[in-house]
């Protein structure tokens, strides 16, 4: 994580943010892992350093890593961007990770909210997105009853 701020971000800020995730690039790198960095909204993580998507695209180029790239947080992307199907098409090459939760109640992707994430995940898959998509939601009930969306979406026994 980013990390907080008591004040707003400086270029000495972004400097050092950089200069470290370059140096743990450089780490991931020797090791073959993949990083990523993850913007999160304001509601959930007031003074939260990393809070936009174009300071996370700004950083990642400059950093100029394939093994550093974005934690696209489908429930932080609603809250600071909206348009996620925009936001899939313009950070797909940015993109290592994906999580989602419903909005606003941050619930199972089959609950009720802003998204419809059976489009969502046809976004994600028609753009390229073929990697693992993390779940980070409060189930409304038991774990496993939560998953149900698994099957109404198509992805049990895939």
């Amino acid at each position: 994580m980013a990390g907080k701020l008591a004040c707003a971000p400086s270029a000495e800020h972004d400097s050092t943010y950089v200069r470290n995730l370059k140096t743990a690039a450089s780490l991931l790198e020797q090791n073959n892992i993949l990083g990523v960095i993850e913007p999160i909204n304001k509601y959930a993580l007031p003074g939260y350093y990393l809070a936009c998507y174009e300071k996370a695209i700004d950083v990642l180029q400059q950093v100029d890593s394939p093994n550093l790239k974005l934690m696209f947080d489908i429930y932080h992307a609603q809250h600071i961007r909206g348009d996620i199907s925009n936001g899939i098409r313009e950070y797909g090459s940015f993109i290592g990770h994906v999580q989602l939760a419903q909005v606003p109640g941050r619930q199972e992707p089959d609950s009720e909210g802003e998204l419809n994430y059976a489009y969502v995940l046809g976004q994600l898959e028609a753009n390229g997105y073929g990697d693992w998509v993390g779940c980070e939601y409060k189930p409304k009930g038991k774990t496993e009853e939560g998953l149900g969306w698994l099957r109404t979406f198509g992805y049990w026994n895939r």
